[in-house]
């Protein structure tokens, strides 16, 4: 019995060092753990309170906080999905638990339907010019020394549309209750991605 106790003690000090670990990778940068804080917050009151009013405002106000981060570097990451090809490369990293940002070269690859093309249409109306990349070439060089999986540092923009300057404005109408909950629970993010290097975080 005394054997048993030791080894249940043993297990959990080994599942609690285990879930440091995991997440001392996202809370390395003070800039990082705050955003992820926030949103945490912001979710869990939402969530517990099972208001759709306030599930959608907290939806919007999580957009507004990944909207004044602006510039970020230094943030650790995990590389979850790459799609594509140099050209029209997708990608989303995992930078806290759930918590994604995904950043892509081709707009048809990157949104969905009309979306894409209402988008493209609109920025090109703005600009006369073509939707700018969501990585940048050294980026996508950095890109293909990676294992999917790996711990990366990365530094970019967030609260833009792949670097163009137009706000997300897929997350302000048109969503559901159901939408805004799944959000919640998993945030993710559009991003331009500036850089990737190796990370010595774990």
């Amino acid at each position: 019995m005394t054997a048993l106790r030791h080894m249940f003690v043993l297990l959990g000090v080994a599942l609690a060092l285990g879930g440091c670990f995991e997440s001392s990778c996202y809370q390395s940068n003070a800039r990082q753990k705050e955003f992820l804080d926030g949103l945490a917050a912001l979710s869990k009151r939402a969530l517990a309170s099972n208001n759709p009013l306030a599930i959608e405002e907290a939806a919007k106000q999580s957009v507004a906080l990944s909207d004044q981060i602006g510039a970020f570097e230094g943030w650790c990451g995990t590389l979850k999905t790459i799609d594509g090809n140099a050209q029209n490369v997708a990608l989303t990293i995992e930078i806290g638990p759930n918590v994604t940002l995904y950043a892509f070269n081709d707009w048809a690859l990157g949104t969905m339907g009309a979306t894409a093309g209402s988008l493209a249409d609109m920025f090109t109306t703005r600009s006369r010019e073509s939707p700018p990349p969501g990585l940048s070439d050294p980026a996508i060089a950095a890109l293909k020394t990676f294992r999917l999986g790996e711990r990366v540092q990365l530094s970019g923009r967030m609260g833009a549309i792949a670097g163009s300057g137009l706000f997300d404005l897929s997350r302000l109408f048109g969503k559901s209750d159901t939408d805004n909950r799944v959000f919640l629970q998993s945030p993710r993010f559009v991003a331009r991605i500036e850089g990737l290097q190796p990370s010595d975080k774990k």
